[in-house]
């Protein structure tokens, strides 16, 4: 046997070479073993996570924010942005459970938009139009936010508290008006070959925010409009706060105190302005400069007749203020504020809150 091996080989067979066969057969026998081991795993961990799948596209949370998702103009967005948040989807009861969620994420995104402008800032080499159009986009984020707070705060109390139609009319406002805000910002850049590389830095978040708030707005109007209609069909009439409504002639957020103004033929104004010099101060803005900060009752600005030619600007936190002047052809405020002149779209207004 020997010899047929020796032949064979061409070399007689050692005690080291049998050895090292056995360790060889060994390796490749263990090596086979755990390759069929990890196939095993693999396939069970595969069928687990098909099986994980399928749970989750069948869950009534799915269900909800696939409905809820369908109404909006960009469907594919508004399910993977809510999709995405940890444990979001597990919590999903109604199409305002979604909304809540969408207006966190939105929310998160303004003020990534916050930081980006900041940082554009601070960069050197800027001309005096893209850095006021600059802090516009930061005090249009700041309005931003502003509005989707107080939509969420509107949210967690509807339907309560306000009636269906009020709620969904401020509602709705306040994500138009956020919408709206992007592209005003991104109007600032739109004017000189300089201005349109600072936009395009800045283009991609304020798109995203604003197609997110665009399908927030959608989901509002289904949720609303669905609601208004039920409660319409379960009484077979129009709503009562609707009839209240259209008998007044007044918006519901006007109050008594308000109404009573707007009715009264004499009105006692807190200020005077007149161009002539006969009153407190001779500009607006004067006057508006000078009122009171976060005001919780009106601060009336009464405006003689007279020509003003003036931008006046009313901050944010001047709350509650009212021009009341002495007709719209004899109080007249004029400016001149455009963009051939240098000035953004958005200070070009006369009046501006």
């Amino acid at each position: 046997m020997a010899q047929d091996k020796e032949s064979l080989t061409g070399m007689p067979e050692t005690s080291s070479n049998s050895s090292s066969k056995k360790r060889k057969k060994l390796f490749l026998a263990l090596f086979g073993s755990l390759l069929l081991v990890a196939a095993i795993i693999a396939i069970v961990t595969g069928i687990n996570s098909h099986k994980n799948d399928d749970n989750k596209e069948t869950s009534p949370s799915h269900a909800v924010l696939k409905s809820s998702c369908s109404s909006t103009r960009y469907p594919d967005l508004c399910f993977s942005a809510v999709a995405s948040v940890p444990g979001a989807t597990s919590n999903l009861a109604s199409q305002k459970d979604v909304i809540e969620v969408s207006l966190n994420i939105t929310i998160a995104a303004v003020e990534h938009n916050y930081f980006t402008v900041k940082k554009l800032i601070a960069r050197r080499k800027l001309t005096k139009r893209e850095k006021t159009a600059l802090h516009d986009c930061l005090e249009t984020i700041d309005e931003t936010l502003d509005e989707l707070h107080k939509a969420l705060e509107d949210l967690k109390e509807y339907p309560s508290k306000k009636s269906l139609s009020q709620h969904a009319d401020d509602l709705k406002t306040l994500m138009s008006a956020a919408m709206t805000n992007q592209e005003t910002c991104l109007d600032g850049f739109s004017h000189e070959k300089a201005d349109k590389k600072v936009r395009q830095v800045l283009l991609a978040g304020q798109v995203h925010v604003e197609k997110m708030c665009s399908n927030a707005l959608a989901m509002i109007k289904n949720m609303t409009d669905t609601d208004i209609a039920y409660a319409a069909a379960t009484t077979n009439r129009k709503l009562k706060e609707e009839k209240d409504h259209e008998s007044e002639q007044w918006p519901e957020w006007l109050s008594v105190a308000d109404r009573r103004l707007l009715q009264s033929s004499s009105v006692t104004p807190n200020v005077v302005v007149a161009a002539d010099g006969s009153g407190k101060y001779k500009t607006i803005s004067a006057a508006v400069a000078a009122a009171p900060k976060k005001s919780s009752k009106r601060y009336i600005i009464r405006i003689k007749a007279g020509i003003y030619r003036e931008n006046v600007d009313v901050p944010k936190d001047k709350t509650n203020i009212m021009f009341l002047g002495d007709g719209r052809k004899t109080t007249i405020i004029t400016a001149r504020r455009n963009v051939v002149d240098g000035s953004t779209t958005f200070n070009s207004a006369t009046v501006g809150n």
